[in-house]
């Protein structure tokens, strides 16, 4: 499946958002496996706006949530 998200973000916080999607690229073209984080900072400048199709399933439970500390994981 093909989609698009748009991304609203402050200029800051875009080159480390999109090296943590190059890094989640590359470990799929290699076969690796790792946790990836990417610290949300609400009470800062980040606040990001994401918008996609309302026709895309996004509601997957997380596998783990310690403290709205969330994993998700497809299995």
């Amino acid at each position: 499946m093909k989609f698009a998200i748009h991304v609203e973000m402050p200029d800051r916080w875009v080159p480390h958002f999109l090296a943590m999607l190059k890094y989640m690229e590359q470990l799929g073209v290699i076969g690796g496996s790792r946790k990836l984080s990417f610290y949300a900072d609400g009470d800062g400048d980040f606040r990001p706006k994401f918008y996609w199709s309302p026709n895309l399933p996004s509601d997957a439970k997380p596998v783990s949530d310690n403290d709205g500390n969330r994993f998700y994981d497809a299995g």
